[in-house]
C-alpha cells in the first residue's frame, strides 16, 4: 500500500483544484457578483436585441433584457462570449432586421471584447488556463514503457477508462483520480517492473529457428471433422503449386529433405475468429524484437469439389438421376499457379488476445515476406490470408457461398515455412532492471524457499523456455505462451538496508519531474522496510515501495504552477505534447540547466522530438480523438445491408493507417493546411485503392499516391475511416456526418438540437430520401438556423456508403424487392436492393452552390484561416489541456500570423505553439 500521507496529498490535490474552482463560481475576488453588462453594451441590446430576447418573448430562450454579468460563473460568461460572437459574425441582429451602424457594432464589440478579456485574465493570472492533471492512460503507459524500457507492455487496458472534456483526454476536468485509479496505478507498476525483471532473466541468445508448415499442421487437418466441415474451409497439401491427393489421403511417403523444402499447406479461406488460422507452434522466449520470415505463394484451386445428386420419384420409385458439383465449393486435388497475389496477415496472440504486427505479399511465384515486430514473451505467432472470405458455419452448401469464387475457381495461398530469429540484439534489454536493481544479481527461488517475485512474462507453452516446439496443427496450433508454472526469481543484496536507500533515491530522481523531497523519500523506504521486516524478500520489498513511487502525486501529477511554466514543467508539456510521454535524458538535462528557456534551445528539441519514432504516439494519440479514430470500431457495418464489408480487416486497418500517414506527412512536409480538406494525395494500398477506384496500386504495403485528376478522395472528409466513425454500421446521416464535419475539420459550433425536436432517421426501406426528409424538418425555424450551417458538408458526402464506398444510390431492404447479387465477405447472399439515387448538391450558407464533394472542397478551401485556426485550437487543447479561450485568441491570431506566410504548414504550426505563451505557461 501507499502511505496514507501519500495518498492523502494525491486526492486532496484534486479536492484543492475542486475547491478553486467553486470559489471561482462563489465569487472570489469580486468575479462572481452579479452586475449588469457594461452601458455601451447595454443601449446596444435595448436597440437592436431587446425585441426579440425580452422577458416576455425570450426568442431561444434568451433574455438579454435581464442577463447580468457574472464573470465568474462559467455559464453565464460562456453565454456573453456567445453573444459577441455572433454580433461580431453578423448573425445577430438577423438579416430581416435593421443593420445597427457600424460605429455602433464597433463599439459593442470592442466594449464586450475588452470587459471578457480583463475578466478572463484575472483568473487566469490567479489559477492558470489549465487545473492541474494527472497523466492519462495513454500516457501513464507510455511512461512506463520508457522509464522501464518495456515496449511491448500492455498498460493502459489494465486502467479505467478516461473522460473527455473539450473532445480530449488531457484536461483535469475529465480525468479524476479515485481509490480504485490508485489501485490500478499498482497493479499495473508492479505488472511492468515485472516485465522489466523477465526481460533481464537468463536472456535467451539469439537464434534462428525454422518451422515447416507440413510438421506443424499434421495430416488430419485436411480431413473433415464429424460435423461435416466443408473443403473451404480445410488446409490442404501442395507441391509446387499442385495438389497432392494421395499426401490427403494419408497415402503419401516420407518427404527427402528436397522436397521438404518445396512442401506447403494451402488454404482457400481466411478465419472468422482467434480460434483459427495459422498457429505455427511458437511463443517468444523472451520480450524483444524478433525478424519474421514466412515462405509461399498464391495457388489457384478449380471448383466443383462437393456436389449433389438429383431424384426423380417418391418414396420406393425415388431413384438417383445425375450429379451436379458445386462450383463454388474448392476441388482439393486441383490445384494450380496462382492468378493473382495476396496479402498475408502475420499476428501476435497471446491469452486470446490477437494484435496484428505485419503483412507481407505472397506473389504466383514462391517469395520470402520479411517484417521486423517487437513480442511480449510468450506470444505466439499466428499467419493468416486475410483477404479471403470468413466462414461463420459448418452446414450445407446453401448456407455461404466463397464470393471470391469463378466457375474457373477461385484463389488461395500455400506457405510453405516460417522462420523466426530473436530476440535481436538490444542494448536497452536490461536497462529497466538495471534501474530497479542496479548491479545486483537475481536468481531463480527453488520451490519451497521464503520471498521472490512471481515473472509471468517468461515463454512457457508451445515450446516451453525455447518457444520453438510444434503446435497442434487444424489453424489452432501454436502455443499461447505464458509463466512457466511456479517461476519465482529473488535480488540478491548482502546489504538490503543500505541498497534499498540508494535505489529508491535513484529511482526516485528518475521517475519524478521534479526533485525529489526528503519526506517523501523517506515514505518509500518505509514501505521497503514493513514489508522487508514481514519477510517478503529484497526484491518484493522494493517492488513495493517502488509501486508507491509510481502511483503518487510526483510522477502522475504534471507540476504546474499558475504562471510561466518552471523549465522542467515545459520539458514535461512538451514531450507530453509531441511523444504522449513523460521527457528523456536529454530532454530533462536541458531543463535542468535551464537552457530549455531559450528559444532557439526550445525550438531544436521540438524538432528533434518531432523527428523521433516517438512522435509516432503523438499521430496515434491526436487523430484518435480529433478524429475518433478510436471509436473505429464502435459498430459494424451491417450484416443485412452492407455484408459486403462485414469481418473485411483488411480494409479497415488500411483505412486508419491512411489517415495517420496522411496527417503524419503533413507534419513532416509542413504542407498547407488546405490539405486537410483537400489534397492531391494520399495513402493507399491495394485494399484501399480498390475501394476507392484508384487504379495502378499493387501489393499490400501503404505507400504515398498521387491521385488521378478529378478524384473525389484527397483531404480527410473522404477518406474511409472518417466516413466510417460518421456513420452507424447500418446508414449514414447528413446530419451527423456534417455536424462532425462542421465541428472537427471547419471549427463551427452547432448547438444539440431544441428540447422536444426528435433525430431524422434515414429511411432504410428507400421510400423516401434523407434529404427529402431533412427538408421538412428545416421547415421549423428553431432548426433551420443550425441545419443551415450543417447540412451542406453532410449533402456533399451523401455519395459515400458507411465504409466510405462510393455509390449512385442507396441500399435498402424490401422483401418485395429483389435483391441485388453477390455475395459478402461472410459468405451470406446479398439481402439489400438499390433504391433512390444519392443528390450530393447543395449550397454554403453564403449562397454558394456546389454539385458534389469535389466542388465543396474548393469552396471551402478558398479561405485557409478557418481551417488554420481550428487545427491550432485542436493542437492547443491536445497540449495544454485547456480550450482556446477568449483572452486566449490573441495569442492564437499572433500563431496563426507567423505561420500564414507558408500557408499555415502543419510543422510551423506544432512549432509556434510550442513558442507561444500559451504552450509557455499554465
Amino acid at each position: 500500500m501507499i502511505p496514507f500521507p501519500i495518498i492523502h496529498r494525491c486526492t486532496s490535490s484534486r479536492v484543492v483544484g475542486l475547491g478553486r474552482l467553486a470559489a471561482v463560481l462563489l465569487g472570489t475576488m469580486g468575479l462572481g457578483r452579479s452586475a449588469p453588462p457594461p452601458a455601451a453594451a447595454t443601449a446596444f441590446i435595448e436597440q437592436h436585441c431587446a425585441s426579440c430576447h425580452n422577458e416576455t418573448d425570450k426568442e431561444n430562450d434568451l433574455d438579454l433584457t435581464s442577463l447580468a454579468y457574472e464573470p465568474g460563473n462559467a455559464a453565464n460568461f460562456a453565454l456573453w462570449v456567445k453573444v459577441h460572437d455572433r454580433v461580431q459574425a453578423g448573425e445577430m441582429p438577423p438579416k430581416k432586421k435593421p443593420r445597427p451602424a457600424a460605429a455602433d457594432l464597433e463599439k459593442f464589440v470592442s466594449t464586450m471584447a475588452s470587459t471578457l478579456t480583463a475578466s478572463e485574465q484575472v483568473l487566469v493570472a490567479r489559477d492558470g488556463r489549465a487545473v492541474q492533471r494527472r497523466l492519462n492512460r495513454y500516457e501513464y503507459e507510455n511512461a512506463l514503457r520508457d522509464l522501464l524500457h518495456v515496449p511491448w507492455a500492455q498498460v493502459k487496458d489494465k486502467l479505467p477508462l478516461d473522460g473527455e472534456q473539450h473532445g480530449y483526454n488531457k484536461s483535469a476536468e475529465a480525468l479524476d483520480v479515485s481509490f480504485v485509479q490508485i489501485e490500478r496505478y499498482l497493479a499495473a507498476a508492479d505488472y511492468a517492473m515485472r516485465q522489466a525483471m523477465g526481460a533481464a532473466f537468463e536472456r535467451p541468445e539469439k537464434a534462428a529457428r525454422r518451422i515447416y508448415a507440413r510438421e506443424t499442421f499434421g495430416t488430419f487437418s485436411y480431413w473433415p471433422r464429424e460435423n461435416g466441415t466443408l473443403p473451404d474451409r480445410l488446409a490442404f497439401p501442395v507441391l509446387d503449386s499442385r495438389a497432392q491427393p494421395d499426401v490427403r489421403a494419408g497415402r503419401a511417403p516420407n518427404s527427402s529433405p528436397e522436397t521438404k523444402e518445396r512442401e506447403a499447406v494451402g488454404k482457400v479461406s481466411s478465419i472468422f475468429s482467434d480460434a483459427g488460422g495459422y498457429g505455427w507452434g511458437f511463443s517468444a522466449p523472451a520480450a524483444g524484437r524478433y525478424r519474421i520470415r514466412v515462405k509461399g505463394y498464391t495457388v489457384w484451386v478449380s471448383g466443383g469439389g462437393i456436389g449433389r445428386w438429383f431424384y426423380e420419384g417418391q418414396g420406393a420409385e425415388k431413384a438417383p438421376v445425375y450429379w451436379l458439383p458445386v462450383w463454388h465449393r474448392p476441388n482439393l486435388d486441383e490445384v494450380w499457379p496462382g492468378r493473382n497475389d495476396e496479402p498475408i496477415g502475420l499476428y501476435a496472440q497471446s491469452s486470446g488476445q490477437t494484435r496484428p504486427i505485419g503483412v507481407v505479399d505472397f506473389t504466383p511465384e514462391p517469395s520470402v515476406g520479411e517484417i521486423e515486430a517487437t513480442l511480449a514473451a510468450g506470444e505466439a505467432i499466428r499467419t493468416d490470408g486475410m483477404r479471403l472470405f470468413r466462414t461463420r458455419v459448418n452446414g450445407t452448401d446453401e448456407q455461404y457461398v466463397n464470393p471470391l469464387a469463378t466457375k474457373e475457381g477461385m484463389p488461395g495461398y500455400a506457405v510453405q515455412w516460417l522462420e523466426v530469429e530473436g530476440p535481436l540484439d538490444d542494448a536497452s534489454a536490461g536497462a529497466g532492471y538495471k534501474l530497479l536493481f542496479g548491479a545486483l544479481p537475481m536468481r531463480r527461488v527453488e520451490a519451497g524457499q521464503r520471498g521472490g517475485v512471481p515473472l509471468e512474462n517468461i515463454g512457457g507453452a508451445g515450446g516451453g523456455r525455447g518457444g520453438f516446439g510444434p503446435g497442434r496443427g487444424g489453424g489452432r496450433g501454436g502455443g499461447r505462451g505464458g509463466a512457466a508454472p511456479g517461476l519465482m526469481v529473488e535480488v540478491v543484496s548482502d546489504q538490503p538496508a543500505e541498497d534499498a536507500e540508494r535505489l529508491l533515491r535513484n529511482f526516485t530522481r528518475v521517475a519524478f519531474r521534479r526533485p525529489v523531497r526528503d519526506d517523501e523519500l523517506r515514505g518509500f523506504l518505509e514501505l521497503f522496510q514493513k514489508e522487508f521486516a514481514l519477510g517478503a524478500g529484497f526484491a518484493r520489498a522494493m517492488l513495493t515501495a517502488y509501486t508507491g513511487v509510481l502511483a503518487s502525486p510526483g510522477f502522475v501529477f504534471l507540476e504546474e504552477k499558475a504562471g510561466r511554466l518552471d523549465a522542467m514543467a515545459l520539458a514535461t508539456r512538451l514531450s507530453l505534447f509531441l511523444w504522449n510521454s513523460t521527457p528523456d535524458a536529454a530532454l530533462r538535462a536541458l531543463a535542468e540547466s535551464g537552457e530549455l528557456r531559450r528559444p532557439d534551445v526550445l525550438r531544436a528539441e521540438t524538432e528533434r522530438l518531432l523527428r523521433d519514432p516517438r512522435a509516432e504516439r503523438f499521430v496515434e494519440a491526436f487523430t484518435d480523438y480529433w478524429l475518433d479514430l478510436r471509436k473505429v470500431d464502435d459498430n459494424s457495418p451491417s450484416s443485412t445491408i452492407y455484408n459486403d464489408y462485414e469481418l473485411d480487416d483488411p480494409l479497415k486497418l488500411a483505412a486508419i493507417d491512411e489517415t495517420r500517414l496522411f496527417f503524419a506527412e503533413l507534419v513532416r512536409g509542413d504542407h498547407p493546411v488546405r490539405n486537410i480538406v483537400a489534397s492531391d494525395f494520399t495513402f493507399l494500398n491495394e485494399r484501399l485503392a480498390r475501394h476507392y477506384g484508384v487504379p495502378g496500386v499493387h501489393g499490400a504495403p501503404m505507400r504515398r499516391v498521387t491521385l488521378p485528376p478529378g478524384s473525389d478522395r484527397g483531404g480527410l472528409m473522404t477518406m474511409a475511416s472518417v466516413l466510417k466513425v460518421t456513420a452507424n454500421g447500418t446508414t449514414t446521416s447528413p446530419v451527423l456526418r456534417g455536424h462532425w464535419i462542421t465541428e472537427r475539420i471547419l471549427g463551427l459550433e452547432t448547438p444539440p438540437p431544441p428540447t422536444g425536436v426528435k433525430a431524422v432517421e434515414p429511411d432504410i426501406r428507400g421510400a423516401v430520401t434523407i434529404r427529402q426528409q431533412l427538408a421538412k424538418h428545416r421547415e421549423d425555424p428553431s432548426c433551420a438556423s443550425c441545419h443551415i450551417k450543417m447540412d451542406p458538408a453532410g449533402f456533399a458526402l451523401e455519395h459515400y456508403d458507411v465504409m466510405g464506398g462510393f455509390r449512385e444510390r442507396y441500399r435498402a431492404v424490401d422483401d418485395k424487392m429483389k435483391p441485388a447479387p453477390g455475395y459478402g465477405m461472410n459468405g451470406q447472399a446479398f439481402a439489400f436492393h438499390f433504391g433512390l439515387p444519392v443528390d450530393a448538391a447543395g449550397e454554403l450558407p453564403d449562397g454558394r452552390a456546389y454539385r458534389d464533394v469535389r466542388e465543396f472542397k474548393q469552396l471551402v478551401v478558398q479561405d485557409e484561416l478557418p481551417i488554420a485556426r481550428h487545427l491550432a485550437s485542436q493542437l492547443l487543447i491536445f497540449a495544454t489541456g485547456s480550450r482556446v479561450n477568449f483572452s486566449d485568441r490573441p495569442a492564437l491570431d499572433r500563431i496563426l500570423a507567423r505561420t500564414a506566410p507558408n500557408h499555415y504548414g502543419v510543422r510551423a504550426l506544432i512549432r509556434e505553439i510550442v513558442q507561444s505563451e500559451l504552450f509557455q505557461t499554465k
